[in-house]
């Protein structure tokens, strides 16, 4: 039997409706203005996506399970750059989306949208077939970046280059720039009309070329998503990292922001650069240094230091150091921050200051792996100092940096730590101070007479290591298209070293200045960096205007 509906209930059932729509419009419109509020908030542009005409096209550049995800939709495709729209910036799944498409070769912009603009997309899935990318779809960038370094041979080649490169190649053009010339850093610097775009090459920065404003914001936005720094934050400084595979060996990049009068600068970092299989013979070492470090490395415990500023060399030696006395049979382990390289056979651990781990609470973690060597990146604080102390009394060969102007600075410094000078004295086996100075090129060298009054420096400097058959000839930099008018091309180390003996010693325990320490050091036939520095001159390695800017 059919219920009859009365005329009241029919009623009642339209003022349902009306209220469930009225309801719902209602909903939108606060939905519209949280979006609107994000928009000012982030300061990036809001649209509804449900009065705009979505290209079908744009939607199927991203599977329907990443927008999901990232709550974040493709809308427009306009010559080679791609509208997306977010709900929110912050959400990490915005960094595979804006990835994806830089894969296939799109820049984009970011616009903020409401849930409903996100649910109105969504449908038009069902209206078109996805194409799901191929496997090997990933690898299109570092396929671009190698491809880009193939045309770049010198800075001449990039800076014709990058003029002419679209804006989606822009940076694979940088970064190729960068690794071909072996840069440690890279340097964009916003200036009044410009961007400035550095090279930091064996130390020094290099001016490569100005950039257009508006294509350094499309960059430092893609970088920022990279490597999971907020794009919305450009008051703050900000510092993240992300990684390129080359080759089959990583280079992770760490990321820097700092907001400037001209908007933010960013320095990216280079790690992994360079020879990592470098041997202990082919850093600069002089026979009695070599000798020296190869006996105590040698031994199964104890404490060495290399001292000096950031930049001067000091993992490189520490890593050449592990390469020398890494056997199958010794477990070795690394507390760095950051691992600027990848070593095969050695446990690396990279310490997270920010999450409250410092270098003394992962030593002590360390300890109970029961390592043969321990390589600490930095003794920052005593805690450290005495527990780097405790393991090479222990049992276990330490190495570690310290930042002191010298070696004979290394000491004094421990104990203004608050180390104590009974524990540091004999665990301490060999301290080594470093600086990198510049070799000159030998394809544009220049000879040259040295003045007299070069020489008499030289004599003063040299003192009992000034040559018998003295200086006939020095060499100064010029430069050519081999080295990129640069006149240097790669650096090697300059040092001087002590072993901690019997005398030095009962020093640490006396508390003296790092004067005395070092007169001992000199007696045992300590050359300094300086003097080596010189004799590197002689030699026709590098100029006397490097080593005086060096040291």
């Amino acid at each position: 039997m059919v219920k009859k509906i009365s005329p009241d209930e029919l009623l009642e059932e339209e003022r349902g409706r009306k209220l469930k729509e009225k309801l719902t419009d209602e909903t939108r419109k606060v939905q519209e203005r949280e979006a609107m509020k994000m928009a000012i908030k982030t300061r990036l542009p809001y649209i509804d996506l449900r009065t705009f005409p979505v290209d079908k096209e744009a939607v199927s550049l991203i599977p329907r399970e990443l927008s999901e995800k990232a709550r974040t939709v493709c809308f427009l495709i306009k010559d080679s750059e791609v509208r997306i729209g977010a709900i929110d910036p912050t959400n990490p799944g915005l960094k595979e989306v804006t990835g994806l498409l830089a894969d296939k070769g799109y820049s984009f912009s970011c616009y903020i949208i409401s849930e409903q603009s996100l649910r109105h997309v969504l449908d038009i899935y069902g209206q078109i077939k996805i194409v799901k990318p191929e496997v090997d779809e990933i690898k299109v960038a570092k396929e671009r970046i190698i491809k880009a370094k193939e045309q770049i041979k010198n800075l001449t080649d990039l800076k014709e280059a990058i003029k002419k490169v679209p804006m989606t190649e822009m940076i694979d053009f940088i970064l190729a720039g960068a690794l071909a010339a072996e840069a440690s850093d890279i340097h964009m610097e916003p200036e009044k009309d410009s961007i400035k775009l550095r090279y930091r090459i064996d130390g020094v920065l290099q001016d490569i070329l100005g950039l257009p404003k508006e294509v350094y914001d499309k960059i430092l936005s893609r970088i920022k998503i990279l490597s999971g720094l907020k794009i919305n934050i450009v008051d703050k400084p900000q510092d993240g990292r992300f990684t390129i595979g080359m080759d089959g060996k990583d280079v992770d990049l760490r990321i820097s922001t700092l907001p400037t009068s001209f908007g933010e600068t960013l320095v990216m970092r280079l790690l992994g650069i360079g020879a990592v299989g470098l041997s202990l013979e082919k850093l600069g070492l002089r026979k009695r240094e070599l000798d020296l470090l190869d006996k105590i490395i040698s031994q199964p415990l104890g404490l060495i230091l290399t001292c000096g500023p950031t930049g001067s060399g000091k993992t490189t030696t520490l890593y050449a150091c592990l390469n020398k006395v890494k056997t199958p049979e010794k477990k070795i382990i690394t507390l760095e921050n950051p691992i600027e390289y990848r070593l095969s056979g050695i446990s690396q651990t990279e310490i997270n200051s920010e999450k409250g781990v410092s270098f003394a609470d992962a030593l002590r973690s360390v300890m109970r792996q029961d390592p043969d060597i321990i390589m600490v990146g930095e003794i920052r604080d005593r805690e450290a100092a005495e527990v780097a102390a405790q393991a090479a009394l222990t049992g276990h060969l330490v190495l570690s940096t310290l930042h002191t102007n010298d070696a004979a600075g290394a000491i004094p410094r421990l104990i203004s730590m608050g180390a104590r000078p009974e524990e540091i004295a004999p665990a301490l086996k060999l301290v080594m101070a470093q600086r990198l100075v510049r070799i000159l090129c030998d394809k544009c060298k220049e000879e040259y007479k040295p003045s007299e009054e070069e020489i008499r420096e030289l004599k003063d400097k040299l003192g009992k290591f000034y040559p018998e058959k003295g200086i006939e000839k020095l060499y100064k930099a010029k430069g050519c298209k081999e080295c990129d008018e640069i006149g240097y091309k790669g650096r090697i180390g300059v040092y001087e070293m002590f072993e901690v003996d019997k005398k030095i010693e009962e020093l640490i325990g006396e508390r003296v200045a790092n004067l005395d320490i070092k007169k001992v050091a000199v007696d045992q036939g300590m050359m300094s960096m300086g003097q080596d520095g010189l004799l590197k001159v002689i030699e026709g390695v590098t100029s006397l205007e490097e080593v005086k800017r060096v040291i």
